[in-house]
């Protein structure tokens, strides 16, 4: 589910991908159809009694700020100088090492003019032949692949993720069993150690890697903070408003206070939907009980928050052009004309990367209070895993020989490797400035070859050069990670989800933006849920339910 501020990417992928794998394979996926296979409740069936690796923590490096296991990650006020080296040698053999990955950059130069992706394959002592797609071009570049039969080593299946599973074919477990490499053998419990750092990766990521009783991937592990409300704190103060309201009605009064149209600033870049879903405590997608699911557009919360988002886009504290295509709620946000955004936590570095207001610019989080008051209201955690990457089936030398690699990719932050996987070469692709490093022009073409989505490192927080900016998003993830709320059906599959998300998602966002832009009144709610129910919502329901029972968490 996704708000009407943020609807695109995810859902055309993840419906597009679906369809091209189901008109590309449909031998495979024929056979895996019905009441056979590992379908409906899905991938859970026998995965829950897996045994995970065993998580080690990597103590070469020290954060300014420590984590905890519930979720709050490691902070750094500066990148550890000097960044420790963390391996002896390169760990390729020379060999080439193929890979299908995607990217939401301008594609890189190719190899003979890349000299950070020669450097690179120096490093891994490999030949990485990368095939680097652009997330636009993704459906047909996938569907060639897997009609194709002529896969590469490690494949991403797709950056954005539906329900916390990767997407990029329909009856994802059956393809995984028919073509790509069971990993248990080599990553399960202590197996693990042989490959130290992604031992260190978290055991919440690895769960969305579990198909078929099985590990069938590596993961790329995030933060489990999720999106928030951003705040630019620094007008706030200007404006002399009280930057944390304790309520729905103070929210909206804040709204007002800090719009004023002839100035060009609106207090909000596009509408709130989630926020005060979260206000009023409905769910991210779905809520258990008693053993059955309920859908968070089920509840009644859910219309009250539609009626409150709309009165606030009649209120006109929503920027004017927030409902037009692509528009630009982040220069807006920079700009200073909006100073609310839902975005990823992930997303503070990159304002104070795009800064345009000096050295004044200010970031914080707004929590969201209960709607009545009385305290805060709960978050939503995020999933743990962005995606994860499938190995082509191959002998256990050659499985071995990637894992190696792969080991490489997942050096944690503070060292030598990670600092050249996604930087580069210091005085060529970066420069250290006030304890971050900073990409050069040559670094930004040449460093987004899409290998962090091969895999990952464990996520910090890091504003580079910015220690109050880090320590302020370290201080608001602490404050939300204890009462956030998981969602019950991620790392559980449902194959009718997996195929239809992207149908599903469509009714969703469609009916939400004509109802907040006043085209439907709220009433027509009641008739958008019943289509999504019997477009694909009560079979989802019905297969993570069973998926929830077979998990074995």
């Amino acid at each position: 589910m996704t708000s009407s501020s943020s609807i695109g990417r995810r859902q055309f992928l993840t419906g597009a991908l679906g369809t091209a794998a189901a008109v590309a394979t449909p031998g495979l996926l024929a056979g895996c159809g019905g009441g056979g296979g590992p379908t409906g409740g899905g991938n859970n069936q026998a995965s829950g009694s897996v045994r995970l690796p065993n998580y080690t923590p990597y103590t070469g490096v020290t954060p300014d700020l420590r984590g905890n296991p519930q979720g709050l990650l490691d902070a750094f006020l500066k990148y550890p100088e000097p960044a420790v080296r963390a391996t002896n040698a390169a760990p390729g053999d020379g060999g080439p090492v193929s890979a299908f990955v995607l990217t939401n950059s301008p594609v890189p130069p190719a190899l003979g003019q890349n000299p950070f992706w020669q450097e690179l394959n120096k490093r891994l002592g490999a030949d990485l032949r990368l095939t680097i797609v652009p997330s636009a071009d993704m459906p047909t570049k996938f569907a060639t692949l897997v009609a194709g039969d002529d896969l590469p080593d490690l494949i991403v299946p797709a950056l954005f993720t539906p329900n916390g599973l990767p997407a990029g074919t329909a009856n994802l477990p059956a393809w995984l069993a028919a073509k790509c490499q069971d990993l248990t053998p080599y990553l399960s419990g202590d197996a693990v150690n042989d490959y130290p750092f992604l031992a260190n990766l978290p055991a919440d990521a690895w769960r969305d890697c579990r198909y078929n009783g099985g590990i069938y991937g590596l993961p790329v592990p995030r933060g489990v903070g999720g999106t928030l409300m951003m705040r630019r704190d620094d007008v706030f103060k200007q404006l002399g408003v009280d930057p944390q309201p304790g309520s729905f009605a103070e929210f909206r009064e804040l709204c007002r206070k800090v719009t004023d149209a002839r100035a060009n600033r609106w207090a909000l870049a596009s509408s709130p939907l989630d926020f005060i879903r979260q206000m009023l405590g409905n769910p991210w997608r779905w809520r258990l009980e008693g053993g059955q699911l309920v859908s968070a557009y089920e509840g009644e919360e859910y219309k009250q928050a539609l009626a409150d988002a709309t009165q606030l886009v009649k209120d006109g504290v929503v920027h004017p052009d927030s409902f037009s295509n692509n528009a630009p709620l982040k220069k807006w946000f920079n700009s200073g004309s909006a100073l609310l955004i839902t975005d990823r936590y992930t997303a503070w570095p990159q304002f104070f990367a795009e800064n345009v207001a000096g050295p004044t610019f200010e970031i914080g989080g707004m929590r969201p209070p209960v709607h009545g008051g009385g305290g805060f209201a709960a978050t939503w955690q995020a999933q743990a895993t962005n995606n994860f990457t499938a190995f082509k089936k191959a002998d256990e030398g050659r499985i071995r020989a990637l894992l190696k690699v792969c080991n490489w990719l997942a050096a944690p932050f503070g060292t030598e490797e990670w600092l050249l996987r996604r930087y580069g070469v210091a005085g060529k692709h970066y420069n250290m400035r006030g304890g971050g490093p900073t990409l050069t022009q040559a670094g930004v073409s040449q460093t987004v070859l899409g290998v962090r989505y091969i895999v990952d490192a464990p996520d910090v927080i890091f504003v580079p050069g910015e220690a109050e900016a880090t320590r302020k998003s370290y201080e608001y993830q602490a404050s939300i990670i204890p009462t956030a709320i998981k969602d019950p059906t991620l790392g559980v599959f449902s194959d009718t989800w997996s195929r239809k998300s992207g149908q599903l998602g469509t009714i969703v966002n469609d009916a939400n933006h004509d109802i907040l832009s006043g085209r439907k009144p709220v009433s027509a709610w009641d008739d958008i849920v019943k289509q999504w129910r019997n477009t694909g919502g009560d079979q989802c329901r019905t297969e993570f339910e069973d998926g929830i029972k077979n998990s074995g968490d």
